[in-house]
């Protein structure tokens, strides 16, 4: 069949046939690569939590053949450190939240220890303004920019704090932010 065709139909044929193995190859390139590349800013990702380093950090390892493994930082929420007041309560709190399980998480920044940030979710609830909620957590403003979104979580916050949940049961709560410069000096 195409030996009766004229040279210049081979060659448009041709033509045709290695643009699409390109445009093939390009796509299979795109796919395998975004599924072995780690955590990316702004995606979504399913992964398994494997650890929880205190109330707002944990690890975690990505659903894909690489088995991506990754810090991540809950996004818009500052817990107590582990040897601040209230700290074990909030790390007790997150593993059962998620610990060993399957959870999404929104990849929204990379801090500068290059951990990821994000907002997590377990099945539809999001462990981030579960924290919030709960007292166990506040909720670092300087990040949020939308307006909207700060008002949202102040609300949470205060919400808490009127309830006196969690770290709010205290009398004078200190930011962990604060606790940080405190103990360097």
């Amino acid at each position: 069949m195409l030996s009766s065709l004229s040279v210049e139909w081979l060659l448009a044929i041709g033509i045709c046939l290695g643009i699409l193995l390109i445009f093939i190859l390009r796509k299979i390139h795109s796919f395998l690569s975004d599924f072995f590349r780690p955590f990316k800013k702004g995606k979504t990702y399913w992964c398994r939590v494997t650890a929880v380093s205190d109330g707002d950090t944990l690890t975690c390892y990505r659903l894909n053949l690489r088995r991506s493994q990754t810090k991540i930082r809950f996004a818009y929420i500052d817990a107590p450190e582990s040897n601040q007041e209230y700290g074990d309560e909030s790390q007790r709190l997150v593993k059962k939240l998620v610990y060993r399980r399957f959870v999404r998480i929104n990849i929204t920044d990379v801090d500068r220890y290059g951990r990821c940030v994000g907002i997590v979710y377990r099945r539809t609830r999001n462990v981030n303004e579960e924290l919030v909620k709960r007292g166990a957590a506040w909720v670092y403003e300087e990040y949020i920019k939308n307006a909207n979104k700060r008002q949202h979580w102040m609300a949470l916050q205060n919400q808490a704090k009127k309830q006196k949940k969690g770290l709010w049961k205290q009398a004078r709560p200190i930011r962990p932010s604060i606790y940080r410069k405190q103990a360097k000096s």
